[in-house]
C-alpha cells in the first residue's frame, strides 16, 4: 500500500486492509499498530508514496468502519491538514478523497469536534493552513445530511470572507469549497443557478440584486434542501441590507418564501438569528411598501416554522407599536403585528385583542396612535375572523376620531375607511348606525369624519369611486346617476336611504367649513336629482330637522335653523306646500321640545 509502484495495488491493498480491520473488528486498528503506521505514512517526507498510501488506507477504512473509525479521524486531522498542501499532486488527491470519506461518515458529535479547529485554522497568518482549512470545509459538503445543515450555516459566511483573503490560492480555495457546497444541492431549480449564486458570493456589489431578481422569477417545483439554504442566505442577508428600497423588497419577499419550501423548516433555524434582525430592520423602512413586504414575511415565517422559534416577536412589535421615535416606525409594526397575528390564528386574536383596543384610550398618545394604526391593518390580513369582533372594535375608532392628537384622529379615520372598505356589504346593520351616531355628534371632528366614512360606504354601495372632481355650478349639480341611486335603495332598503340623505342634507348647513364641505361633496356624488330625492325625502327630513331643533346642543338646533332656511330659500313655494303638514303635525307631538 505505501510502496508498490502501481497505483491500482496500493489502491487493492487499501481495500484489503479495511476488509481485514472490519473482519477483525475495531480493535485490531491498536493491537496490530495500525493507526500508528498509517500516521508514520502520513508524516514520511521522504516518500510520496508512503503519504498517498496512507491516505488511500485512511479513505477506505472511513468507508468501511464508518462511525466506528471516528476517534480516529479526529486524531488524524491535523496531517490530513497538512496533506492538503502537499508539493506533490498524487497526494493533494489522495487527501480530499480522504477528506470526502471522513466528512461523509462524521456523526454530529464528529462534525463539534472537527469543525471548531478548521474555523480556527482560517485565522492562521500562514497561508498554507488557511487553505487547507478551507479545502476541508468544502469536503465538509459531503457530510451526512442531518449534518449538512448542522455545520452549513457556520461554513458558507466564513467562505465567503476567506474569497476577499490577500493570498490568491486561499480565494482560489474558497471558490472551489463554495462550488463543492454548490455541487451536492439536491433541488434542481438551485442547482441550475449555482453559478448565479456563486457570482452574488464572489462579488456581492455587482450580482446581488441580479440574483434576487432571479431567484424571484424562478418557479420552484421541489423544496429546498440544507446546501441551498447555505447558499441563498448570504445572499438575501446582504440584499436585505442593501439601501437600495427595489433590494431589500426582493429580499424580504425571498425570506418569506423560504420557510414554506424548505425541505425541513427547521433547516431554516440557524439563519434565524442572521436573517430576523435584518427583516426588523426593513419592517421599520420608510417605505410603506418595503415595510408590507417585510411584515408578509413575518406572517410567512410564523406559518412556516412555527411561533415557537420566535418567542420574543410578538412582546418586540407590541413594544415599537409603543414606541416614541416615529410614525413609521409605529406603522411598521402595527402591519407586521397584523401578519403575525392573522399566522397565529383565531384564538391568539381573541386573547390579544381586549388588551389592543385598552391601549387605544392609553394616556400617551404615540401608544394609542400605534394601537388604532394596527387596526389598518387587521382586515386585510385577517379578514372575515376580525370582521367578527367589529361590535368590539368600532367604539375605540370612534373616540379617536375625537382625539386631541391629530395623529391619532388620521389613525382613526384611516382605520374606518378601511373598515368601510373591506366591510361595507357584510356588516353595513353594524357599521351605518355608528357612523350615523357620530354624523349628529357635538364635536366637529367626529362630524366630519363620520361624513367622509358615511360617504365611502354609500360609494362603496353606489359602486362609484366618490372620487370624481366636481368644479363649479350649484351645491346641487351632482355627478351620480339613476341607476347608482337604485343600487343604494337596492341594498339600504328606502326608509333607510332617506334617513342617510336626510342627515347629509342637514350637515351640508353645518357651523364648520369642513364638515360642509365633506357633506357637499357626498351629496353632490350621490343624488342625481335634488329636487325630486329632496320631495322622496320631504317627511324624513323634517323629522330630521325637527329633532334637531329640538336637541339639547345649540349647535346642532343653529345646523338643523340653518338647513331649514336652506331648503325654504332653495325649493320657495314648492316646498311649503309639503312642509306646513309636517309642522302643522309636529305640533300636535307629545314631546314639549319638538312642540316648541
Amino acid at each position: 500500500m505505501m510502496k508498490c509502484e502501481k497505483y491500482g495495488e496500493r489502491r487493492g491493498a487499501a481495500f484489503g486492509l479495511a476488509g481485514v480491520v472490519k473482519g477483525f473488528r475495531i480493535t485490531s486498528l491498536k493491537k496490530y499498530g495500525i493507526a500508528a503506521t498509517l500516521q508514520q505514512g502520513l508524516e514520511d517526507r521522504a516518500s510520496a508514496k508512503s503519504r498517498e498510501g496512507a491516505l488511500l488506507g485512511f479513505e477506505c477504512l472511513c468507508e468501511k468502519l464508518g462511525r466506528l473509525f471516528e476517534p480516529y479521524v479526529i486524531k488524524m486531522l491535523p496531517l490530513l491538514l497538512v496533506s492538503f498542501s502537499d508539493q506533490v499532486l498524487a497526494v493533494r488527491e489522495a487527501a480530499e478523497c480522504a477528506a470526502r470519506a471522513m466528512m461523509s461518515q462524521l456523526t454530529g458529535h464528529g462534525v463539534k469536534l472537527v469543525l471548531p479547529s478548521l474555523l480556527k485554522g482560517l485565522e492562521d497568518k500562514a497561508w498554507r493552513t488557511k487553505q487547507s482549512s478551507v479545502q476541508l470545509l468544502g469536503a465538509m459538503a459531503y457530510c451526512a445530511p442531518q449534518q449538512l445543515s448542522q455545520c452549513l450555516p457556520k461554513i458558507v459566511p466564513k467562505l465567503t470572507e476567506v474569497l476577499t483573503d490577500t493570498h490568491p490560492k486561499v480565494q482560489a480555495a474558497g471558490q472551489t469549497a463554495l462550488q463543492q457546497v454548490g455541487s451536492v444541492i439536491k433541488n434542481p431549480e438551485i442547482n441550475a443557478l449555482v453559478p448565479i449564486l456563486l457570482s452574488a458570493l464572489t462579488d456581492p456589489n455587482d450580482h446581488t440584486k441580479h440574483s434576487l431578481d432571479i431567484l424571484l422569477q424562478t418557479t420552484f417545483i421541489n423544496s429546498i434542501d440544507a446546501p441551498s439554504l447555505a447558499l441563498l442566505v448570504p445572499i438575501v442577508h446582504r440584499g436585505l441590507r442593501e439601501r437600495g428600497v427595489d433590494t431589500k423588497k426582493k429580499a424580504a419577499q425571498i425570506v418569506g418564501n423560504m420557510s414554506s419550501l424548505v425541505t425541513e423548516p427547521m433547516d431554516m433555524i440557524p439563519y434565524i438569528g442572521l436573517l430576523l434582525p435584518e427583516v426588523k430592520k426593513v419592517l421599520v423602512d420608510p417605505i410603506p411598501e418595503v415595510r408590507g413586504v417585510a411584515a408578509r414575511a413575518l406572517g410567512s415565517l410564523i406559518v412556516g416554522m412555527g411561533e415557537q422559534i420566535f418567542p420574543d416577536l410578538v412582546p418586540w412589535l407590541l413594544e415599537t407599536l409603543k414606541s416614541d421615535n416615529s410614525n413609521v416606525e409605529r406603522s411598521g409594526a402595527a402591519q407586521g403585528l397584523s401578519e403575525v397575528l392573522a399566522a397565529l390564528g383565531k384564538d391568539y386574536f381573541d386573547q390579544i385583542l381586549p388588551d389592543i383596543i385598552r391601549n387605544c384610550s392609553h394616556q400617551k398618545a404615540s401608544v394609542r396612535d400605534g394601537h388604532l394604526t394596527l387596526f389598518r391593518y387587521l382586515p386585510r390580513s385577517m379578514g372575515a375572523i376580525f370582521q367578527n369582533h367589529l361590535q368590539a372594535v368600532l367604539p375605540a375608532i370612534l373616540d379617536g376620531l375625537a382625539d386631541e392628537n391629530e395623529s391619532v384622529r388620521d389613525a382613526a379615520l384611516s382605520a374606518g375607511h378601511i373598515f368601510v372598505e373591506y366591510y361595507a356589504t357584510t356588516s353595513l346593520p353594524l357599521l351605518l348606525p355608528a357612523i350615523e351616531d357620530g354624523i349628529f355628534s357635538d364635536n366637529w371632528r367626529i362630524r366630519q369624519s363620520s361624513v367622509e366614512l358615511l360617504g365611502d360606504l354609500l360609494f362603496k354601495v353606489a359602486g362609484t369611486s366618490g372620487k370624481a372632481i366636481l368644479e363649479g355650478g350649484s351645491d346641487d349639480e351632482g355627478a351620480s346617476t339613476e341607476a347608482q341611486g337604485r343600487a343604494i335603495v337596492e341594498v339600504l332598503g328606502r326608509a333607510k336611504r332617506n334617513e342617510v340623505l336626510a342627515a347629509v342634507y342637514m350637515v351640508r348647513s353645518d357651523v364648520s367649513l369642513t364638515v360642509r364641505q365633506a357633506a357637499v361633496h357626498v351629496w353632490k356624488t350621490i343624488v342625481a336629482n335634488t329636487p325630486r330625492t329632496l320631495k322622496e325625502i320631504m317627511p324624513v327630513l323634517m323629522d330630521t330637522l325637527i329633532s334637531s331643533l329640538a336637541s339639547s346642543s345649540s349647535e346642532r338646533r343653529q345646523v338643523a335653523g340653518r338647513a331649514l332656511g336652506e331648503l325654504v330659500r332653495k325649493l320657495g313655494e314648492r316646498v311649503l306646500p309639503s312642509i306646513i303638514p309636517i309642522l302643522s303635525q309636529g305640533l300636535k307631538d307629545p314631546n314639549a321640545s319638538r312642540r316648541q
